[in-house]
């Protein structure tokens, strides 16, 4: 009888990469609580599934999250977290995840070359892709692409090589980064891309 992932154990292969940021966070001044998303319970009833998975399909509901900080939008159906500094919204093994770092006064590329990138390079299997300039909201962006391996499985003790794009979008009052990560091979291109240009700063 094939082995059903306990939620546990789900979720640790889900934040996998988004578990550097607390590397960086930790070399930055805290986030006034009045940055915080608002306190949330998210359900627990997850959807599990034995293989990889959290694609978004093309007649997905898109619904709008809007905080005190920021606003994005997010695919129904996938469960919210509320985190220190931001949120997470997660299915099965993919995850958008969205945090609220202090405002960077120079440059935004030398912040993520020389803050962010070195944090990221101990993940495990951190392999860098492209580092492209964007535009979201109105505000300076840069997208970085990479991949990486999941958390070891509770049971089997397997990884999973997982695919992101990570978004630093450089508002007035605070710099968010927008992590989108999904199992390699799930195309998750075109809603990522929907969801990283729908955030906009308040």
């Amino acid at each position: 009888m094939a082995h059903t992932p306990s939620p546990r154990s789900i979720w640790r292969r889900v934040v996998t990469l988004i578990a550097p940021l607390a590397l960086t966070v930790a070399a930055c001044p805290m986030i006034s609580p009045a940055l915080a998303a608002p306190p949330h319970r998210p359900d627990q009833s997850w959807s599990l599934a034995g293989q990889p998975g959290g694609d978004i399909p093309d007649s997905a509901v898109y619904l709008r999250y809007q905080g005190r900080v920021f606003g994005i939008d997010y695919v129904e159906g996938w469960l919210r977290t509320t985190t220190a500094n931001g949120l997470t919204f997660h299915d099965k093994d993919s995850a958008v995840a969205v945090q609220v770092r202090p405002h960077v006064s120079g440059s935004l590329d030398a912040y993520v070359r020389t803050v962010d990138l070195p944090s990221l390079a101990h993940s495990p299997g951190f392999q860098r892709g492209a580092l492209t300039h964007d535009t979201i909201g109105g505000y300076t962006a840069l997208r970085l692409v990479y991949r990486g391996r999941s958390a070891p499985d509770d049971v089997t003790g397997k990884t999973t090589s997982v695919q992101a794009d990570r978004y630093y979008v450089a508002g007035r009052r605070a710099l968010a980064i927008i992590t989108l990560s999904t199992p390699t091979g799930v195309d998750n291109v075109d809603g990522f891309r929907r969801i990283a240009h729908s955030f906009r700063f308040r």
